[in-house]
């Protein structure tokens, strides 16, 4: 049984980071552009939670897929989601506001092109 918990584990753990739409949707050329009313500054720190999300996800992954018992993995999800919350309290978003900017950025080809130049401009200073 212990077998199927990291997977399942990696599933939420991915939801909590809020990466799964993102990864999948939020830079697909598939939407039409459409007039965004996303403050630039909030655009910024949407960029550097992203990018502070993706190091959050690769630093906590591999301890959930090398945990031992459901505590274990409890526990380091306990400590993933404490510092996805920092992540976001810094950047004074929520997780709410997050995700209406990842709609956003959905819906607004320009808005996603935008986003992603500074998510590498992000990555760039890491």
């Amino acid at each position: 049984m212990h077998k199927e918990l990291p997977g399942k584990i990696i599933i939420m753990i991915l939801a909590v980071l809020i990466m799964s739409p993102i990864t999948k949707r939020v830079f697909s050329q598939e939407t039409p552009s459409q007039v965004s009313n996303i403050d630039p500054d909030k655009l910024k720190s949407f960029a550097r939670v992203y990018v502070q999300f993706e190091k959050i996800r690769d630093t906590y992954l591999p301890r959930i897929k090398s945990a031992q018992n459901a505590r274990e993995t409890d526990d380091i999800e306990k400590e993933a989601r404490a510092r996805i919350a920092e992540v976001l309290k810094k950047e004074g978003l929520t997780p709410e506001s997050y995700s209406h900017i990842v709609k956003e950025i959905n819906a607004d080809v320009e808005l996603r092109a935008k986003a992603m130049q500074l998510i590498d401009e992000e990555r760039k200073k890491s």
